[in-house]
Parts: structure tokens; C-alpha cells; sequence
């Protein structure tokens, strides 16, 4: 959430709709995970090997791989180089989406048993790419980016949140939140927002807008990531305690967007639905019964 809003004026209620549909749609990809019985790891060094110290060591090189995409955005509307920065991200967009479409899709064709898994898996990569085009090459107010933005962004989270093992999840919602402060504060992000303040549409694509709020695809990507962890490694109720936190934790920060008018957006959500993921992990433990 580190878009340059001077005023902050409402229509909380249809941002906090825009956050709880991404977070809906991330736990439904969560639950085909469930059903399906399948489960691809993907981190770059195995926790099944190293243990903690691999979930560590994920983390910071994906931080670390944020930094340099980040950087390399400053670098870009620096230059001028907006077009270039467009088709960029039209590719990034298009590459995530296939994978995503075509890992899900796998799961959709073992649940329920295709006949043809090539042509569902084909249909998902026209999908991809249309997705991609219709949120980067339109205006930011259009509501096919927006939806196609809310659809990527659930997709993200979601897949973060299956492929990647606990530790390397937590440590990298950790890492990423800490990363999001000082990057507001004074790091990339900041600016970002410095070189974008004369046209905010040059960074369309990374947002959903409602009126004069915004929520950056990092932050819809990474509420539903932490959604799936909980489901697919924990359970309903800790997922449920985790929303709450995210939520509560989403509301605290635009209320404090208001004061500053440029806000973090993972610190507190990140923190606040950690703190509801720790809570079920409690309560499960005295009632082992719950979801």
C-alpha cells in the first residue's frame, strides 16, 4: 500500500470487499490442493534437507530477488523507460499466469478426471494471457484490470502458499513485511512513489483502485498466501484466525494511511494474522477437534 494518495476519503467498505474476494478465491485454490491429495514443494533449498535454516535461507534470497525487481522498476521510470516497463510486466504476468493455470489446472484434471488434461491446460494459458493484457494494457480505472488483478493476486498467494514449506513461508512473510517498511520508509518504494507522483497510472498495473484507495498486487498476493499456509498445512480454524488478523491488521493500516498518506501494507497484516495463526495452533492443541 505505498501508492502517493493525498486524500484519503472512503469507500473503505468496497476495498475491504476487493481484499476479502482475493483472499476467498486463494482459499479455494487452497481447498482443490486438499481434495486433490497432491502437494509440488518448490523451494530453492529443501527444508526436508536443511530444516530451519533453509527456510531462512529462502527467505532472504527471495527478499533479496524483491530488492532487485524493485530496483530495477526505479531504474526504469528513471529513464523513462514506462513502455518498456509495460511489456516487462505483460511478460511476468503471462509466465506467472501459465504456471499457476497449468499447476492448478493439473489438480482440477486429477479431481475430476478430464479426458483431454492438454486441452484444459491449454485453455488455462489463453486465459493467462488474456488475464495479463487486460490489466496491463488498460486504463487503471477499467474493472477487467481490476478483476483480472484480483484473480492474479489470489492466484499467487495461493500457489506461494501450496508450493512453499512452512518455514520457508513464515520467514519469508517476516522477511517481506520488514522489507515493505523500510522500503516505504526510504528504500524502493519510496521512490517509486517519488517518480510516479505526477501520473500514479504509470504503476496501473500493480493496483487495484476503488475511488481513492488502493491495494498493491504484493499485498493481495501475499493476504492470501498466508490464508493458504494456514489451510493447506494447519487447518480451517487457524485460516479463519488468520483472515481476522489480516483483516484487522489491513483496517488498522489504512487508518493510519489516513495520517501518513503512505503506508506499508504488509507489517501489520502480516503480524496480526501471524498472531491469529499462533492462536489456532493453541486452541487446536487444547481442542484437537476443531477444523
Amino acid at each position: 500500500m505505498a501508492e502517493d494518495m493525498p486524500v484519503i476519503s472512503g469507500d473503505r467498505s468496497t476495498i475491504l470487499g476487493n481484499l476479502l474476494t482475493s483472499m476467498i478465491g486463494a482459499s479455494f485454490l487452497g481447498i482443490i490442493v486438499l481434495i486433490s491429495g497432491q502437494r509440488l514443494y518448490a523451494e530453492p533449498i529443501p527444508e526436508g534437507v536443511y530444516g530451519p535454516i533453509a527456510g531462512i535461507a529462502n527467505a532472504i534470497l527471495f527478499v533479496v530477488l524483491a530488492t532487485v525487481g524493485a530496483s530495477i522498476v526505479v531504474l526504469l521510470l528513471k529513464y523513462g523507460k514506462e513502455h518498456l516497463l509495460r511489456y516487462i510486466l505483460l511478460g511476468a504476468f503471462t509466465f506467472i499466469g501459465v504456471v499457476i493455470i497449468s499447476y492448478f489446472g493439473f489438480l482440477y484434471v486429477i479431481i475430476l478426471q478430464f479426458v483431454d488434461p492438454i486441452l484444459a491446460i491449454l485453455i488455462g494459458i489463453a486465459f493467462a494471457i488474456t488475464s495479463a493484457f487486460s490489466f496491463v494494457m488498460v486504463d487503471s480505472t477499467n474493472r477487467i484490470k481490476n478483476g483480472a488483478l484480483l484473480v492474479f493476486g489470489s492466484g499467487i498467494g495461493a500457489f506461494l502458499g501450496v508450493v512453499l514449506p512452512v518455514w520457508t513461508s513464515v520467514l519469508l512473510l517476516v522477511g517481506l513485511a520488514i522489507y515493505d517498511y523500510y522500503s516505504v520508509k526510504k528504500g524502493p518504494i519510496r521512490k517509486i512513489v517519488e517518480l510516479t507522483d505526477d501520473d500514479p497510472d504509470k504503476l496501473a498495473a500493480l493496483s487495484v483502485s476503488s475511488s481513492e484507495w488502493d491495494i498493491g498486487l504484493g499485498d493481495i498476493a501475499f493476504y492470501g498466501m498466508m490464508t493458504v499456509l494456514a489451510i493447506v498445512n494447519y487447518g480451517f480454524t487457524h485460516a479463519l484466525l488468520a483472515v481476522i488478523g489480516i483483516v484487522a491488521g489491513f483496517l488498522i493500516t489504512l487508518k493510519l494511511l489516513e495520517k501518513r498518506g503512505i503506508m506499508a501494507g504488509l507489517p501489520i497484516p502480516v503480524a496480526l494474522g501471524l498472531l491469529g495463526l499462533g492462536l489456532g495452533i493453541v486452541l487446536k492443541f487444547f481442542f484437537p477437534f476443531l477444523p
